[in-house]
């Protein structure tokens, strides 16, 4: 919360990352800008168009 994330948005993504999701997808694009500029986050936090390129083989 204290890098400007709402305390929902915090929530879920804390938990995806202890539950060490591979991808934690979002619409919301003010999340999805800041979550990904976090360098210690090994969970993917992708948009859903990304998580559907990322998954295609």
């Amino acid at each position: 919360m204290k890098n400007g994330i709402k305390p929902m948005d915090a929530l879920h993504l804390a938990s995806a990352i202890i539950a060490e999701a591979d991808y934690f997808c979002t619409c919301d694009d003010r999340l999805l800008r800041k979550a990904t500029s976090f360098d210690t986050i090994s969970t993917s936090v992708v948009s859903p168009t990304e998580l559907i390129m990322e998954l295609q083989l």
